[in-house]
């Protein structure tokens, strides 16, 4: 009967091996200019304004020599923002850059016959990528228009000598709340056989184990575990005894 459990273990040992190995190609290339494009699209669109987002009105006609017509402002919790000689705020929280812009103009026509208004968004509220897995400080990064995979790692203190280079996993929502994941390998990243994963808002970049991480995880769960004695800290054949 002594044999049973290390047979029983030996067998479901191999197979966990076999699939582990069947599954440690390296990842396949992702889609780079489809990539690329989409982050261009993201980078180009009407931004969508939202508490914490600080803009730039600049309002030529206020360049009287006694004040600045550029002003900085900062969207407030409740999505307004103060202006120079408008007799309220305006809500803005919501709308997209250019349907402030309008805004704004309108109200300053109260004021001016025609007034030249420019708006621009300065600084975006903090907007995060995600970072998990084989890193050595795991959590959210606030985002850096431009931020790719690798510098987001970098940021989360770099990654454990048991991650997985060859496939890393990037999960992305869709603006319909459907996922994609796009798998990339890290190590190609590396040595320039391939580019780097240009990130957006609200990514999360899964570090996985290697094979030989997971390996010593499977023997220590279905061996380790289930042997009838303890082995740790003893070296097989240092004997001491008679």
């Amino acid at each position: 009967m002594a044999n049973v459990v290390p047979t029983r273990v030996s067998s479901k040992l191999l197979v966990l091996i076999m699939l582990l190995l069947a599954a440690a190609c390296a990842a396949p290339p992702f889609d780079a200019p489809a990539v690329a494009r989409e982050w261009a699209m993201y980078m180009q669109r009407d931004y969508t304004l939202r508490p914490g987002d600080r803009l730039e009105v600049r309002v030529d006609q206020l360049g009287d020599g006694t004040r600045d017509p550029l002003q900085e402002v900062l969207v407030s919790p409740t999505g307004s923002i103060d202006l120079v000689s408008l007799p309220a705020p305006l809500q803005v929280s919501g709308k997209t850059i250019s349907a402030a812009r309008t805004l704004i103009l309108e109200a300053y026509k109260h004021r001016f016959a025609e007034p030249r208004v420019n708006v621009r968004l300065a600084e975006a509220s903090a907007q995060s990528v995600y970072v998990c897995g084989e890193v050595a400080d795991a959590g959210a990064l606030a985002y850096v228009p431009g931020m790719t995979m690798t510098q987001a790692i970098a940021a989360a203190g770099s990654f454990e000598y048991t991650i997985k280079h060859s496939d890393v996993r990037i999960l992305r929502i869709n603006p319909d709340g459907t996922q994609r994941t796009f798998r990339v390998n890290m190590e190609a990243v590396l040595l320039d056989e391939q580019p780097d994963f240009l990130l957006l808002p609200g990514d999360v970049v899964y570090c996985q184990t290697s094979t030989i991480a997971d390996l010593g995880n499977m023997v220590d769960l279905y061996i380790r575990r289930l042997l009838p004695f303890s082995i740790t800290g003893v070296s097989v054949g240092s004997g001491g005894g008679n």
